[in-house]
């Protein structure tokens, strides 16, 4: 069987899914073709991997997160989705998986292949929750419909590209996230979604084959500290936060990992000392084994690496989704926000402002309400009972060659 992997290109983690999918697919025999935009296509080159290359609507603006940008211009959408199907016709793949692709699904319908999604489920229109929010926190219905607005703006978009190609008409931009087969890398004790949504829970796909730096686990090792790992990701950045939150966890009498998410300006600001330790690109895998803390930006890939080594998660988002996965984190006992809600309207701005408002001993308290609660080791060991129960990139090679 020959299949076809396409990530959206705003976060590496995307990438990596599909390289996880990818290792699993080649172990069975298959032949698997994996396209990104030229702004992955390095990543990739730097580990070896074939690829092909094609437009993005992403590429507009390169921002991490969906934004107006992505959608504005009919021509990019049209264009993205004259490539893809240029890309299918020329390697004519029995399948095509995407994950965070929103031209894809057309794509695929006008080559006439088959098309299977991999997705959070916050991202489905199926979703009711409002992102950032929990249940019936102030702010939470005003969020929902700018939110929703933005769908809605989303689709409208789309549309007209969907026309120009003789397809149907949305009303949601989420609904082209949607496959034949639509599987969920979270699961429903983190993300509640409707039972009867006809989509499929696969658990955390994790890759972990990035070029880690070659770091000397050592003074981690040695410390008598407790360890803790701060990790904003490869996409999302700034350097006044990460630099206030390291001083306060070593305040806190840690020992701090800065994982820089291979942002060379971020690894600049921070000195190595003898309770700080730095890492262009972090082995996690070996770090989260010995830490006791992880403050992140609520990617769900950080999140659930966190989550298996029973180590509590503490959030400072940039965008709606993280700061939801920061309530879900709530819900299950195992993380806290270091923020507090807010209504985001396109500008990151509005979590790291509030961030910088609140007051440092606000910011210890609640690592510590978190760290110091007999409970969250309980809510831990059960939520690492739940994971190990999934076994992501190998259950949708399962599905997918089965056919």
């Amino acid at each position: 069987m020959k299949l076809l992997l396409i990530p959206e290109s705003n976060s590496l983690s995307h990438v990596t899914k599909c390289l996880a999918v990818r290792e699993s697919l080649l172990c069975r025999g298959h032949e698997v073709i994996l396209a990104v935009s030229s702004s992955n296509s390095p990543f990739l080159k730097q580990n070896g991997i074939p690829h092909e290359v094609i437009s993005d609507i992403q590429e507009r603006d390169g921002a991490g997160l969906p934004t107006v940008e992505w959608f504005r211009r009919t021509d990019d959408i049209v264009k993205t989705i004259r490539d893809e199907v240029d890309l299918l016709e020329r390697c004519g793949p029995d399948r095509v998986l995407g994950v965070f692709r929103f031209t894809a699904r057309a794509s695929a319908k006008l080559a006439g292949i088959p098309y299977d999604s991999l997705i959070c489920g916050c991202m489905l229109p199926e979703s009711k929750d409002a992102l950032g929010f929990a249940d019936g926190e102030e702010g939470s219905v005003f969020q929902k419909a700018i939110l929703d607005g933005f769908y809605r703006y989303g689709a409208a978009k789309l549309n007209v590209a969907l026309k120009f190609f003789g397809l149907d008409r949305i009303d949601d931009m989420r609904s082209m996230l949607h496959g034949e087969r639509t599987f969920l890398w979270d699961f429903p004790e983190f993300f509640r979604f409707p039972n009867d949504a006809g989509v499929t829970h696969v658990g955390p796909v994790s890759w972990n084959r990035w070029p880690y730096d070659d770091a000397d686990m050592g003074p981690v090792e040695e410390t008598s500290r407790p360890v803790a790992i701060v990790s904003f990701g490869t996409c999302m950045k700034d350097i006044a936060i990460t630099e206030r939150i390291m001083g306060l966890l070593n305040k806190m009498g840690y020992f701090v990992v800065l994982a820089a998410g291979g942002q060379k300006d971020v690894l600049n600001a921070v000195l190595p000392s003898s309770s700080v330790m730095t890492c262009k690109l972090a082995p996690i895998d070996k770090l989260l084994p010995l830490a006791s803390l992880v403050v992140t930006h609520g990617g769900q890939l950080t999140i659930f690496e966190a989550l298996h080594h029973q180590v509590p998660v503490a959030v400072i988002p940039f965008q709606p989704e993280q700061a939801h996965n920061g309530v879900c984190l709530e819900r299950i006992g195992c993380g806290v926000r270091l923020v507090p809600s807010a209504p985001f309207q396109g500008n990151s701005r509005v979590y790291t402002d509030r961030f910088k408002e609140m007051a440092d001993d606000a910011i210890m308290r609640k690592i510590r309400d978190l760290t110091e609660n007999s409970e969250t080791a309980k809510n831990l060991a059960a939520i690492k009972s739940v994971l190990d129960t999934y076994k992501g990139a190998e259950a949708i090679a399962d599905v997918m060659e089965a056919g």
